[in-house]
C-alpha cells in the first residue's frame, strides 16, 4: 500500500500522465500511431524501472481502456456504447486482435523474467530480447493487417436507411421468410440474441430439426466427426445479423483472417445491434416492434450476391435498386439468395433447395427463365 502512495506521490507518475495525455490529445496522429507510443511510454518506464513492471502494465491497460474507450475520436461509439460491459469486450477485442497486446505483455513478462536472475548476462539478455515481442506487438499495430471500422462507419447504412423511415408491411414478410429459409430459420424466433454461439440460437436449432422430423442426435454426430473448426468456421453457422455486421465492420482481413472475423461477429453481434437498438429507442423514441425486420431491410441494402459468376453489391441492385422490397419478384429473390452463397442456378441446386421452391410455391421454369436473361433484363417485379 505504501508502494501505491508513494507511485501516485512520484512526480515521474505526474509526467508520465502529462505525456500520455499529450499523446492522446495529438490529433495529428491516428489512434493507432498513438497506441504506438503509449506502448512504448509503458515498456519504457518498466525497461528503466523507473516503475514496478506490475504497475507499469497496470497504467498501460488504464490509459489505453480510458483512450478507446472515453477519449475516442469515434464519434458514434461514445453515444452508442454506452454500457460498461459492452465496453470492456470492445476493448478487449481491440486489445487482441487489433492491437495485439499479447505480444506486448510477453515483452513485460520478460522483464519480470530477467530481475529472477542472478547472472548479469543472462539478465541483460532477456532485457534485449524483451524488446522482440514488443516491437512484433507494435509493428501489428502499426500495419494491422485486421483492422474493424469505427463504430461511426458501421452506422453509416443505418444512417442513410433510418428506422423511422421503415414503414413494415405485411406483404413484406414473405420476402424476409425467403431469406430466412435460405440463412437462418430461428431469427425470427430469436428475440435477443444475435449470434450462432447462444443458448437462444441452440434452443431453437434444436426445436427446429424436432419439427423438420429430424433426428438431432444424429445432425450433432455429424458435426463432431468432422473439424470443430470447419463446423464453426462454415458460412451456414453465421446468422444474418453477423453476416451483416462483417459486411459493414470489417476494413481490413476479411478473407485472411476467418476466426479473427468469427470471433468479432460474435462478440460485436451482440454489443452492436442491442446498443443500435436502445440508442434509437432511448433517443428517437421509437418502440422498434419491428426491429429484426428493419435489420434484414438493411441486409438487402447491404450484402453482397452473386449471379452468373458476377458480383453485385448490394443485393438489392438486381431489382433495380428499388427500395420497396415488397414489390420484388420471390422467384428473382431466389436466385438472389442462392447467390449469398455464391451457388448458381443448376439442376442440382434447384433439387437441393426443392423444399424451399416447394413452400413459398415458386415456378421453376420462371426462375430458369430469369437467370438465362439477368442481366440484359432486370428481375421484375409482377411475377412471384
Amino acid at each position: 500500500m505504501i508502494v501505491v502512495e508513494e507511485l501516485f506521490s512520484s512526480n515521474l507518475f505526474a509526467i508520465y500522465i502529462i505525456a500520455c495525455i499529450t499523446v492522446i490529445s495529438y490529433t495529428n496522429f491516428r489512434e493507432n500511431q498513438r497506441m504506438f507510443l503509449l506502448y512504448l511510454f509503458a515498456y519504457a518506464t518498466a525497461f528503466f524501472q523507473i516503475f514496478r513492471i506490475s504497475y507499469s502494465l497496470a497504467l498501460l491497460l488504464i490509459t489505453t481502456f480510458v483512450f478507446l474507450e472515453y477519449l475516442t475520436e469515434d464519434i458514434k461509439k461514445l453515444s452508442l456504447i454506452t454500457k460498461l460491459r459492452f465496453k470492456i469486450c470492445d476493448y478487449i477485442f481491440m486489445m487482441i486482435f487489433q492491437y495485439h497486446f499479447i505480444y506486448v505483455f510477453c515483452a513485460f513478462l520478460i522483464l519480470h523474467l530477467s530481475h529472477y536472475n542472478n547472472f548479469y548476462t543472462i539478465q541483460n539478455l532477456l532485457q534485449i530480447v524483451s524488446a522482440i515481442p514488443l516491437w512484433c506487438g507494435i509493428h501489428l499495430s502499426i500495419s494491422q493487417p485486421f483492422k474493424i471500422k469505427s463504430i461511426t462507419e458501421m452506422c453509416q447504412v443505418f444512417e442513410a436507411f433510418p428506422p423511422y423511415e421503415f414503414d413494415y408491411q405485411e406483404k413484406m414478410q414473405e420476402k424476409f421468410d425467403l431469406l430466412c429459409a435460405f440463412e437462418d430459420r430461428t431469427y425470427f424466433q430469436r428475440k435477443k440474441s444475435y449470434s450462432c454461439v447462444t443458448f437462444e440460437f441452440i434452443k431453437c436449432s434444436v426445436k427446429n430439426h424436432f419439427s423438420l422430423g429430424q433426428n438431432f442426435f444424429l445432425v450433432i454426430g455429424s458435426i463432431l466427426l468432422h473439424s470443430p473448426l470447419t463446423w464453426f468456421m462454415s458460412r451456414g453457422h453465421s446468422t444474418p445479423e453477423m453476416q451483416l455486421l462483417r459486411t459493414i465492420g470489417i476494413a481490413r482481413g476479411y478473407d485472411k483472417y476467418k476466426i479473427k472475423r468469427k470471433i468479432f461477429e460474435i462478440v460485436y453481434g451482440k454489443i452492436f445491434f442491442t446498443s443500435l437498438k436502445e440508442y434509437h429507442q432511448a433517443n428517437t423514441y421509437l418502440e422498434l416492434e419491428h426491429y429484426r425486420h428493419y435489420l434484414l431491410y438493411i441486409y438487402f441494402q447491404t450484402v453482397m450476391t452473386k449471379l452468373k459468376g458476377k458480383k453485385y453489391t448490394p443485393l438489392s441492385s438486381v431489382f433495380k435498386n428499388d427500395k420497396d422490397i415488397s414489390n420484388w419478384s420471390m422467384n428473382g429473390l431466389f436466385i438472389a439468395c442462392l447467390g449469398l452463397s455464391f451457388r448458381s442456378i443448376s439442376d442440382f441446386s434447384l433439387e437441393l433447395f426443392s423444399n424451399i421452391i416447394q413452400e413459398f410455391s415458386l415456378d421453376v421454369d420462371q426462375i430458369k427463365k430469369l437467370n438465362e436473361n439477368y442481366p440484359e433484363i432486370k428481375f421484375p417485379s409482377e411475377d412471384r
